[in-house]
């Protein structure tokens, strides 16, 4: 009986792996810091990698020992960042065999006595080679105990001791150990890089493989190199190193994506049952309901960047073509849709079935997308000549008062006042003259936003109305007692320093003896504040409580506000505002909330 012998297989990820700093990708930065380190002789004690899984940093961990303990193929060579693989020490180093070099498994080593081990080993020299190095790999593993029995060693360890620690948790290493090593964060390899290095694996291989099929598993590693080198080994053993972009899509439980193009192109169109019949389609097929909607995603950010003007990455023109259609809808409008599949990628993790939670998202995405944007609402009914669906009345804007104010409407009836007193009406204040709202229409000055009514130029202020008091206070920054004013005095007559108020709420019986003392402190004069049983206008509170219910309801008459009453269930106005002096564009609206509809500037009226 004939024995046969054969070499085991090794993975690509072991076979590949890098055994010099020529042939690890994607971590030029680091290369260069540890290249000038050694130039100058600046080399430090302790390092910390960091990063993602499977991007180099045993590796590199390793490259390094290897480099500073190599000795060239004569023997007569130093500290290197290009060690020769043929010296004892990097052949031993390479094999994991080296007496100097110690890896120790964080994960598995996390207690004290593990630590004691590397202090004590730490304190005797290299037996044969240059350095003693210690790696310690995912050393966020050890107990808060053994970080800090290694604090000291760590900080002054022996000149010829090197430590290397890698992680991917760099967070959860006590920043007390950060502190005492040099940090290199190593990178993702970029997807162009990774295509290109798995590619040359491939060729190396005999290995066939589309370049579509290396693009869709450089997607799939997210920059991690093993990622990629497993992915590579798992579809060549499936066909039989012949790789197609078919094959790797059904391996990644993927959809096409010129079929995701399709989903989104109909969800766009209103037409959810096409939507989600491509769905089911790609669902039958293998692909995952969370990775076609992450495919998603990406297109609407592909799109978005087109449609910013960005450059986008490099795709088929095909594709290209397709996603510039998808551009011209406007950052709005993706945007939208973005916020809808983002909220609905989170939902599937929480759905009993991610099937029936994606094709909900489908729905919603097929019933919003060709819904216009609020701002197109706006505009839309700027532009609408037809009859208002409610009777036209005065508007609430506030405009430049014209030099000569023409009548007031006929059909406006003025604000009634508040008694026949002194403070029925605020001492030098014009009458406002009408403004006009969009459409041209005369409106009432009664509806021009809440202001001060009376404005303090002399030093010593003139009192004419209760208002002009509670005002002069608000101004002085004296907040309290003006909303004190405001909400529990009830104006009776107003005189030559003397005022007579009646009281009304509780908690306020020391309020006209303080407002005195403000008054003759103001003014410097004494005033008299007497109190009345009987009589009073309304307080100032009311006064402007009634005032913006009127303007609200004479709003509400407005054309434009009346069809968005109409339209939006529920709308009602909340405030009106004052606007200011400069001139609104043709076409431009003022939107408080994008899920709350406003009203166009020129009414200058919130809504919700």
């Amino acid at each position: 009986m004939s024995e046969q012998t054969s070499t085991p297989y090794r993975v690509l990820a072991r076979k590949y792996r890098p055994d010099s700093f020529e042939t690890l990708i994607g971590q030029e930065a680091l290369v260069r810091t540890l290249s000038n380190a050694l130039a100058l002789g600046r080399l430090a004690h302790a390092f910390v990698l960091t990063g993602v899984r499977g991007i180099g940093k045993t590796s590199t961990a390793r490259i390094l020992a290897k480099g500073l303990n190599c000795e060239g193929s004569d023997g007569t060579g130093g500290p290197t960042l290009s060690p020769c693989g043929v010296c004892q020490h990097c052949r031993d180093i390479a094999s994991s065999r080296h007496i100097d070099v110690l890896e120790m498994d964080a994960a598995s080593n996390t207690g004290v006595d593990d630590v004691r081990e590397i202090i004590d080993g730490a304190n005797y020299r290299p037996v044969s080679a240059r350095f003693k190095i210690y790696i310690i790999d995912e050393v966020h593993m050890l107990s808060r105990n053994a970080f800090n029995a290694l604090l000291k060693t760590l900080e002054e360890p022996p000149d010829n001791v090197k430590f290397i620690f890698a992680t991917t948790e760099i967070r959860k290493v006590p920043v007390t150990i950060l502190s005492r090593c040099q940090r290199f964060d190593l990178r993702r390899v970029p997807q162009e890089m990774m295509i290109t290095h798995l590619a040359g694996i491939a060729e190396k291989e005999s290995i066939e493989a589309e370049q579509g099929a290396l693009a869709q598993i450089a997607r799939a590693s997210e920059g991690s190199v093993r990622d990629a080198l497993s992915l590579l080994d798992q579809a060549a053993a499936m066909g039989a190193d012949k790789i197609e972009e078919t094959a790797i899509i059904d391996m990644l439980g993927q959809a096409e994506t010129s079929r995701i193009l399709a989903i989104l192109d109909a969800c766009f169109a209103g037409n959810t049952a096409e939507a989600v019949d491509l769905f089911n389609a790609a669902d039958a097929g293998g692909a995952e309901a969370e990775t076609m909607l992450a495919d998603m995603l990406d297109i609407l950010h592909q799109a978005s960047l087109i449609a910013a003007g960005a450059t986008p990455a490099d795709l088929p023109e095909d594709q290209l073509n397709q996603l510039r259609k998808m551009a011209d809808m406007g950052i709005a409008k993706l945007g939208r849709a973005w916020q809808l599949m983002l909220n609905g990628h989170r939902e599937l993790k929480d759905a009993p079935s991610p099937k029936a939670a994606a094709q909900m998202v489908l729905i919603r995405l097929a019933h919003l997308a060709p819904m216009p944007t609020p701002a197109d609402i706006i505009k839309n009914l700027q532009e609408d000549t037809s009859p208002p669906l409610r009777p036209a009345g005065p508007a609430a804007v506030r405009q430049p008062t014209p030099a000569s104010p023409p009548a007031a409407p006929a059909n406006i009836a003025a604000p009634a006042s508040v008694q026949e007193t002194p403070l029925s009406a605020p001492s030098g204040n014009a009458p406002e003259a009408p403004v006009s709202d969009i459409s041209g229409n005369s409106l009432p000055a009664e509806l021009a936003p809440i202001a001060a009514d009376n404005e303090i130029s002399s030093p010593v202020p003139s009192f004419t109305s209760l208002r002009d008091i509670a005002s002069y206070f608000e101004e002085q920054g004296a907040q309290i007692l003006a909303a004190r004013i405001k909400r529990h005095l009830r104006p009776v007559s107003i005189s030559a320093q003397k005022l007579e108020v009646m009281i009304t709420g509780e908690n306020a019986e020391d309020l006209p003896q303080q407002l005195a003392r403000a008054l003759s402190e103001a003014s410097g004069s004494a005033w008299l504040v007497s109190v009345s049983e009987t009589g009073g206008g309304k307080t100032i509170a009311e006064e402007d409580a009634d005032k913006d219910v009127k303007e609200k309801q004479a709003a509400e008459d407005l054309p434009l506000v009346a069809r968005v009453l109409e339209i939006f269930d529920g709308a009602e106005i909340t405030a009106i505002k004052a606007m200011d002096a400069t001139p609104v564009r043709e076409g431009e609206a003022a939107i408080e909330d994008t899920e709350e509809e406003g009203l166009p500037p020129e009414t200058s009226s919130q809504m919700r």
